[in-house]
This record gives C-alpha cells, sequence and structure tokens, in this order.
C-alpha cells in the first residue's frame, strides 16, 4: 500500500462512511462516533456537492461486495479500514464485536490479516501519539479513569 495521500471519490466516501456506521452500530451508537460520521461526511458532502444526506446514506445497508466492487484499489480498502478503526476507538474502546467486524471486512476486501493487525497496531499508535504530547496530564489521567469506569 502507498504512502501516498489516497483519491476518494463521493461514491468511495459514501462507502466507508456506510462501513464506518455499520461498526458504529454494533456497541450502540456513541456520540463521539456520531459526531465524527456526521462531520466527516458533511465535509465530503460540501466538498463534492453530493445530493445525499447523511440521514440517507445511514439508512442505506452496507454492502460489503459493493464495497469492494466500488473501492476496487488496496489502498482504498485500506482507507476504508483505517477509517472504521478510526471510529472504532473514537468511544476510547476498541471492542471485541469492533474487531471482529472489521477483520471480517478486511477478509471479505481481500486484506491479508498481516496488513490487517499492522493498520490495527499503527493506527492506535498513531492515537497514542497524539495523547502523548498533550501537555496537562492531570486532565488525560481523570479522562483515562472516566473511560475506565465505563
Amino acid at each position: 500500500m502507498s504512502t501516498e495521500a489516497t483519491e476518494l471519490g463521493i461514491n468511495h466516501i459514501q462507502v466507508i462512511v456506510r462501513a464506518m456506521h455499520e461498526v458504529a452500530k454494533l456497541d450502540g451508537v456513541h456520540d463521539a462516533e456520531a459526531v465524527m460520521l456526521r462531520e466527516f461526511y458533511g465535509a465530503c458532502q460540501r466538498d463534492t456537492g453530493a445530493l445525499t444526506s447523511f440521514e440517507e446514506l445511514g439508512r442505506g445497508p452496507f454492502d460489503l461486495d459493493e464495497a469492494k466492487r466500488i473501492l476496487g484499489t488496496p489502498d482504498r480498502k485500506a482507507a476504508l479500514l483505517r477509517s472504521c478503526l478510526l471510529l472504532a476507538y473514537a468511544d476510547g474502546r476498541y471492542s471485541t464485536n469492533e474487531r471482529e467486524k472489521i477483520r471480517g471486512f478486511a477478509d471479505a476486501l481481500g486484506v491479508p490479516a498481516a496488513a490487517t493487525l499492522s493498520m490495527e497496531e499503527s493506527v492506535a499508535d498513531q492515537l497514542m501519539q497524539n495523547i502523548a504530547r498533550i501537555s496537562n496530564i492531570d486532565a488525560l489521567r481523570e479522562v483515562a479513569a472516566e473511560t475506565a469506569r465505563k
């Protein structure tokens, strides 16, 4: 997979958002996940002038065969998986249900298990690096403690 930016059209974005929504529904859509989905699609919708609203998109089913056909390239398939991983972590926890669903997506899309594991580790590392730059450690500890209680 390339390290360059992957070009995505609105048709690719819509497939990715449907997949992300499928992952979000597994543990009940949390506020952070809903905001992430809505803002991501809203920005893409504005940029492309897409007519399909977020609500309409969310009502549509996620079809893995359609996703495989529309995404086509390994880079676009990786974009779907990375987006789903980021969404899965949005509530502070990558659950077993989310892990199984995303790995199922990867398998159906023909992404090798080793590549999927590498993406999981890369996304977790990226998020931890972002947290490590937070200067208010006391606030971070409070957030971590609150997340652990949930």
